[in-house]
């Protein structure tokens, strides 16, 4: 059997209908599934909250006398299809009336340009592939007069890890000067790195153990590591409905400068945990050239300082580094009904349906959002619907749904 044969989806279309709350008229499973999983959103006459709650008073009821929970033919009947999709995770929406011929399943084929959020199949249409928001496209430059610090020590560097890394191989010069050939606007590579990479081209730098100091790190190689390119604004980036109004942290001091990230942070060492330190080859106004900057994988944007060079945080001497004033944040992007030049809009699908009725869909816009309200999801049908009209707007191809129904035998319900 495969997705399209009703056999395949019968199983969980009863299930489905058997364990809606008393008087529900439609029931409809909106998600994901494929990959030997599933994920999605239970509704129950449009209501997200009815099924759930009905399900923890069925779950307390099974708890005491030992019977299956209220999900469990739900979650078999899904394995079971997930089982036939091995390799492609496929949207859908499964919808179960109280009578079997209003039952229902729509596969959903997404093209590249549709992007697919947690109980949202269809979240935002990028109308320009490969576009990311303003702040995202942001670059920082170094000033002629950035320096590095007095405390900044080649020798320094060298010493520390020949102490502590006394079998390590030193990255060949070719390689790293292929690195800092692959560094904007002809920016070079600091004394301080060179001798790093010099002495050792990878390996774990391991320091004092003393609380509170700088316990080493995990050399990040010059080249075949994705730390790399990990925390670019490319690679930082998710969706244009959780990142559109994302703006990067300030450093207090004004030493680091402002942004989702940067080439010009290299990364030279890594926790372990995914976080990395890099050398600051563009320092804000109060910084050095070659300070040391941590790139945490769990924020957003931005970097924060740690050191005013690589000698110093290899020595202990980390005094004066600081969170940034606040960390990554995301602001909801709104309408912005009066702002013809927007780029992205995150609108309810009726909404969509007024502008493109009236032609007043800005030629500014690179991308589209249909869920402004997480906690409500728009219908699908209705997502879908507006979406392809986005898509035809600017030639893109549209999204494809394959009906499957309950087959008649006869003119009557099998």
């Amino acid at each position: 059997m495969s997705l399209t044969d009703w056999q395949s989806w019968e199983p969980f279309v009863e299930a489905l209908r058997r364990s809606a709350p008393p008087g529900t008229e439609i029931s409809e499973f909106v998600g994901t599934v494929g990959r030997g999983a599933w994920q999605g959103t239970y509704l129950d006459d449009g209501d997200p909250d009815a099924r759930r709650d009905n399900f923890r008073v069925l779950a307390r009821e099974a708890a005491k006398t030992g019977g299956r929970g209220p999900k469990a033919d739900l979650d078999d009947a899904l394995r079971a299809v997930a089982e036939l999709s091995p390799d492609v995770e496929r949207p859908v929406r499964v919808r179960a009336g109280v009578r079997p011929d209003g039952d229902v399943v729509e596969l959903i084929a997404l093209s590249s340009a549709v992007v697919s959020g947690p109980g949202a199949p269809v979240l935002e249409v990028v109308l320009e592939p490969g576009a990311l928001p303003p702040r995202y496209r942001e670059t920082i430059a170094p000033s002629p007069d950035a320096a590095p610090a007095l405390s900044a020590d080649p020798d320094v560097v060298r010493r520390v890890i020949a102490d502590r890394m006394p079998g390590a191989v030193g990255a060949a010069p070719e390689e790293i000067a292929a690195a800092e050939a692959a560094l904007p606007d002809g920016v070079r590579l600091p004394e301080e790195v060179r001798a790093l990479y010099a002495t050792a081209g990878s390996g774990n730098l391991k320091l004092g153990a003393d609380a509170g100091q700088f316990s080493g790190f995990e050399i990040v190689p010059l080249s075949g590591s994705f730390l790399r390119e990990a925390f670019l604004p490319a690679a930082r980036f998710s969706t244009w409905t959780a990142d559109a109004g994302t703006s990067a942290p300030q450093d207090p001091e004004g030493r680091v400068q402002t942004a989702i990230g940067s080439p010009l942070w290299f990364p030279v060492g890594t926790d372990g945990a995914g976080n990395v330190y890099a050398v600051d080859l563009a320092p804000g106004e109060n910084g050095h050239l070659g300070q040391l900057v941590f790139l945490d994988h769990e924020l957003h944007a931005g970097a924060a300082y740690r050191a005013e060079s690589l000698a110093a945080l290899l020595t202990g001497r980390t005094a004066g580094s600081a969170e940034p004033s606040h960390g990554a944040s995301r602001t909801e992007r709104g309408p912005d009904k009066l702002d013809e030049q927007a780029e992205f809009m995150n609108l309810e699908p009726a909404e969509w349906t007024e502008r493109l009725d009236a032609g007043t869909v800005p030629d500014t816009l690179k991308a589209a959002g249909f869920v402004p309200d997480r906690a409500h999801p728009p219908a699908l049908t209705e997502t879908i619907t507006v979406a392809n009209r986005l898509l035809e707007l600017r030639g893109l191809a549209p999204i494809e749904v394959t009906t499957v129904r309950r087959p008649h035998v006869g003119g009557r319900e099998a």
